[in-house]
């Protein structure tokens, strides 16, 4: 099974994705733009895993970490060229980071890199100057209550990637 953790986005965040965003970046970007039921924060990536034995261990941790607010608004890209295009997470990251942490000690993996974004796309080619383009994209700050983690099954098709629910983690109520 190929396995990730991961938030899932409001629905008003999908939404503005489906109905504002997305087509105005489909007409600037060429690439493959995320499905709106796929919208999340990735916690952690875990590739191909044979046995989920770390599930309760994961489980075990995160349940002493409380409900948390997050704010996603603005874009960024990553890689230059440009590769990968995103909204930027801009409140919860400290909060996020917790969960990103108590889910690799349960795993018992060492991860520096996690940097909170929802995906949008990945970019086969964009404008020459990708930063004048997403500063005219619309920006619109969206919250929402993160109560629970999603461990994620990701199934490869010719179409992209199919994502379904292996386990939801509630996180501590307020």
């Amino acid at each position: 099974m190929r396995l990730f953790f991961g938030i899932p986005v409001s629905e008003e965040v999908r939404a503005f994705y489906l109905e504002t965003l997305k087509p105005q970046l489909e007409a600037e970007f060429i690439g493959k733009f995320v499905e709106t039921e796929n919208l999340h924060i990735t916690m952690l990536f875990l590739g191909e895993v044979e046995k989920v034995d770390f599930l309760n261990e994961v489980k075990e941790n995160l349940k002493a970490i409380t409900h948390f607010q997050v704010t996603v608004g603005g874009y960024g890209y990553f890689g230059r060229p440009p590769r990968v295009l995103f909204m930027d997470v801009t409140r919860g990251i400290d909060d996020l980071t917790v969960v990103h942490d108590a889910i690799c000690r349960s795993m018992k993996i060492r991860d520096t890199r996690f940097a909170p974004h929802v995906t949008l796309a990945r970019i086969k080619k964009s404008p020459r100057d990708i930063d004048a383009v997403l500063e005219l994209m619309p920006h619109k700050e969206f919250s929402w209550l993160v109560p629970s983690v999603v461990l994620y099954e990701s199934k490869l098709t010719s179409k992209g990637p199919i994502y379904t629910v292996f386990e939801e983690i509630p996180l501590k109520a307020l």
